[in-house]
């Protein structure tokens, strides 16, 4: 290979790096396992009582707290406390926060996400809000972080969707390789493997005919059975499907 080759190789190698290592720290904030005995299981946004207070960076000057539930002087006795939270401080109007701010598994369940890590603090952004959360305060919340790859890889036989109508099926893990299939969501299911390659995961889909025909059983409906890669996060962090919080039982 001729030294001007290695050199532009050398530099596509160097900026990809901190694209790779950006989205193994992203993932989402969710309740340790001995405080989720104590929590609904659905219909809740998953927040410490306390809340957790946003930096202006790692170590930095406190912007304010993200709290569950709506604000005290909120007026509309219809909402739901526990599908709420607020966002206050010195540098943030007082402002409530609804589900949609926050990633939704399919049994709806929300929570906080985290798009990357540094000096023990994770990045989160809700609407126009962004800032620092400390990793100690989580632990010591009862929470725990869990990293998108790390959590699909471990995980087999979930049921997942794409945020969006229709997602690529790839023959490999990788963007621009050949597309086995397009999933719609109203007439897939896919369901993990446990299998994961970067930011893509092996996942097993069942496509069933459309129009669905409500008179047969599930079985008689299923078109056809395929695998095949699809990305799970995008180059930022953020999640492109949404999961099965209490799998497939």
């Amino acid at each position: 290979m001729a030294q001007g080759q290695s050199s532009v190789l050398a530099v596509l190698l160097f900026l990809s790096i901190p694209l790779f290592g950006q989205m193994d720290q992203a993932g989402f904030i969710a309740p340790g396992d001995s405080l989720q005995k104590h929590l609904p299981a659905r219909n809740i946004i998953f927040l410490p009582q306390h809340g957790f207070s946003l930096n202006e960076s790692p170590y930095g000057e406190f912007k304010g707290k993200i709290l569950p539930g709506p604000p005290l002087d909120h007026q509309n006795e219809a909402l739901d406390t526990l599908l709420t939270a607020t966002i206050a401080g010195n540098q943030i109007r007082t402002q409530l926060l609804t589900p949609d701010l926050f990633f939704e598994t399919m049994d709806s369940s929300y929570y906080l996400t985290f798009t990357q890590q540094r000096d023990d603090h994770v990045f989160v952004v809700i609407d126009e809000f962004q800032g620092w959360l400390s990793t100690d305060e989580i632990r010591r919340s009862g929470f725990r972080m869990v990293f998108w790859m790390e959590f699909y890889s471990q995980s087999k036989n979930r049921l997942i969707h794409p945020l969006s109508k229709t997602i690529p099926i790839y023959s490999k893990p990788m963007e621009g390789s050949p597309t086995v299939a397009i999933a719609d969501e109203l007439y897939s299911e896919l369901i993990t493997t446990g299998k994961c390659d970067g930011s893509f995961c092996w996942v097993q889909v069942v496509q069933y005919k459309n129009p669905y025909d409500p008179s047969k059983t599930k079985s008689e409906n299923v078109l056809k059975k395929y695998k095949g890669w699809i990305r799970v996060i995008d180059e930022t962090g953020q999640p492109l499907i949404a999961h099965h919080a209490q799998g497939l039982e």
